[in-house]
């Protein structure tokens, strides 16, 4: 070959495109290098970030228990302190006030042992958030700086794929030299294609920086987190938003809304552990919305798959949600929550034979969980939405009904294991009344006898029309006591989340036979929003209703005062001697009264005769008081034969006893 055959045109313009492959391909090395270099910080960042969290997590847990202990210790001498303390009130024996005053000083050298001392349950909780929220914000951030790590590498691993794309393309050029002009093309052209898209794809990386998640994103989601684990969902919404507006494809921003939404409009909101059962049509149209973003953007796929199966039962896309449901069974078959979307979603499509395999499969798998609460919440959930799909679909409603019988009859087994089947029970005639907290079913039944096992199951839901809810608290599993094989009798459930307003429908079972329902409407209520407290070691749960003050200095006892302090409950609670015989009782109410009205305001004009009331299924004695100011005072006690001596004084104005009523209406004695 000549010098002029080589010093063509083609042959110039293939040495200077192969030269600028070549400074290209050196480029990619370089930049591929760079993106290598960044993975390997990333990655180092994120190693860091999860040894904080695995610190920070181990510092919280000590700084917990550490608190927990000490709390033990102050809390047993301020119980002992209580308890003297309500022993001079209650029963004026004053040489227990000197003991209650010496352990009030025990108590105050201990006070500032733990946070949790003199804090309420809410503040508790919000002490063990703050704790963790270190490890939390560690722990996200590792995820976050490990995703920009994952993007730096498939960077690199891109940058090293073009070098050999243009590797390939260099050689097809030099080939290109060693043929003729007609066989030419062949593989200039594909050269060429080669690397015009090896410059495009580093033109679209050049363009586009690696993902990053701004640490105020990061931030935003824990406090978030730490609102979401206190109840306070609203708040954790404005957090989860204001993370996306800083990274608007934050996936674990939208998954975690998403729960969020159902979640804050939920009944259960303040109740369940584990299953959150209902909401809103429009929370699971935006959560779905939202996980199907977080799924888009490479959320956590097994739990977003979980929950857009449960969020599109609600919505009645049971196809979508089988599909869902199937692929969460995939990546993980042990848990029972993809199990129940796609048995609801199944027995929507009417696919029943299938639909049976899998509630069976459920049922192993709820009876085979660990903890008692997750499994009666799974029950009440699998109750619960068995009812949904029944009102969404006529024809699911005979195999949902077969279900629910098989499942209070596992749970029945587990929860009443003594009790015996009742094969002949039957009840003909049920009435139920809802006032306060209690449910007060009135039955006729036949077939019965002592030790029989029998269920009620209470739905509850705020308006009509809105979805049944069956709480895995208003569930009630036990022998029956009445020795006659037939009659009528009352069987009372307690509602103890405080409902102002709302419907019950109760259903009664004899194993998994259906033998009776009814509904009742709360029949009476204080027209205001509730809240719960509970003093289980003291032995009292109650209502407060919004604006009245609650007080509750000593264990087993609480002050309500109204916001126009004309009304006032004061509840007492005491564990003395049991009585020996009813004078002695009798003595002992009669001096718990004279020490109850020391603590009237006035001496009273004028006293009824004791009465007999009962409360909260607790016989008594009640004593009605004039008080100067037409002011009327109500004092009730009861001593049952364990020694525990229940007290309540109520104080309203004479001609509006009706809101104290009401109040009393929802006091429990646990």
């Amino acid at each position: 070959m000549t010098d002029e055959e080589f010093d063509t045109p083609f042959k110039r313009r293939l040495a200077l495109t192969m030269t600028a492959v070549g400074l290209l391909a050196g480029v990619l090395t370089y930049l591929g290098g760079q993106a290598g270099a960044q993975e390997d910080r990333n990655a180092r960042e994120a190693q860091r970030a999860s040894v904080t969290a695995l610190a920070a997590q181990a510092g919280a847990t000590a700084d917990s228990m550490e608190s927990t202990a000490n709390f033990g210790t102050a809390t047993t001498v301020k119980r002992r302190h209580d308890l003297e303390s309500l022993r001079a009130t209650l029963l004026g024996e004053q040489e227990h006030e000197a003991v209650a005053d010496r352990l009030r000083r025990a108590y105050g050298k201990l006070a500032g042992s733990s946070p949790l001392l003199g804090a309420d349950a809410d503040a508790a909780q919000r002490y063990i958030g703050d704790l963790s929220r270190e490890a939390t914000v560690a722990g996200l951030l590792q995820e976050a700086t490990q995703e920009t790590a994952s993007a730096w590498g498939d960077r690199s691993n891109t940058y090293s794929a073009g070098t050999a794309l243009l590797a390939v393309a260099l050689t097809l050029f030099g080939l290109s030299l060693t043929v003729g002009e007609a066989t030419r093309n062949h593989l200039v052209w594909p050269a060429a294609g080669l690397v015009a898209v090896t410059v495009a794809g580093t033109l679209v990386l050049l363009a586009v920086p690696p993902v990053t998640t701004p640490r105020a994103a990061v931030a935003a989601v824990a406090e978030g987190d730490r609102l979401a684990g206190l109840r306070e969902y609203e708040g954790a919404l404005t957090h989860y938003t204001r993370a996306i507006a800083l990274r608007d494809d934050y996936a674990v921003a939208y998954e975690h809304r998403a729960s969020a939404r159902v979640m804050a409009a939920s009944p259960e909101r303040a109740t369940s552990a584990y299953v959150f059962s209902t909401a809103s049509r429009s929370a699971y149209e935006a959560a779905v919305a939202d996980m199907t973003k977080a799924v888009e953007y490479g959320g956590e796929k097994y739990t977003a798959l979980v929950n857009l199966g449960g969020f599109e039962i609600h919505l009645a896309d049971h196809e979508a949600a089988e599909e869902h449901s199937r692929a969460a069974i995939e990546l993980n078959p042990g848990p029972p929550i993809p199990r129940l979307n796609l048995l609801l979603a199944l027995l929507g499509q009417n696919k029943t034979a299938e639909a049976g395999r899998v509630a069976a499969e459920l049922l192993r798998v709820i009876v085979s969980r660990p903890d008692p609460t997750e499994r009666n919440e799974l029950y009440a959930a699998t109750r619960t939405g068995l009812d949904l799909v029944a009102a969404q679909r006529d024809h699911a409603r005979p195999l949902a009904q077969e279900i629910k019988g098989e499942l209070v009859r596992a749970q029945g087994e587990e929860l009443a294991p003594n009790a015996r089947p009742a094969p002949s029970a039957r009840i003909p005639a049920i009435r139920v009344a809802a006032q306060g907290a209690l449910i007060r079913a009135t039955l006729s039944y036949e077939g019965m006898f002592k030790g029989a096992r029998m269920a009620s199951i209470v739905y509850h839901r705020a308006r009509p029309g809105d979805e049944w809810l069956q709480r895995s608290d208003l569930v009630s599993i036990q022998p029956w006591q009445p020795e006659q094989p037939s009659g009528t009798t009352y069987w009372t459930v307690v509602d103890a989340a405080c409902p102002a307003t709302g419907e019950y429908r109760v259903e009664f079972y004899a194993e998994g036979r259906l033998l009776a329902g009814a509904g009742a409407t709360l029949s009476t209520g204080t027209g205001v929003g509730l809240t719960g407290y509970a003093d289980w070691a003291g032995g009292l749960a109650l209502c407060r209703p919004d604006g009245w003050a609650l007080s509750h200095d000593l264990a087993g006892t609480a002050d309500l005062t109204s916001p126009n302090k004309l009304h006032h409950l004061a509840v007492r609670i005491l564990r003395i001697a049991p009585p020996t015989s009813a004078a002695s009782r009798a003595r002992t109410l009669t001096t718990v009264r004279e020490q109850l009205e020391r603590t009237l305001p006035a001496r009273p004009l004028s006293t009824r005769p004791p009465a007999e009331a009962t409360f909260g299924g607790f016989p008594g004695t009640a004593w009605w008081m004039t008080l100067p100011g037409s002011e009327v005072a109500y004092l009730w006690a009861a001593l049952d034969d364990t020694g525990r001596l229940r007290t309540f004084v109520a104080r309203f104005p004479e001609n509006d006893p009706e809101v104290l009523n009401n109040v009393i209406g929802y006091l429990r004695f646990v």
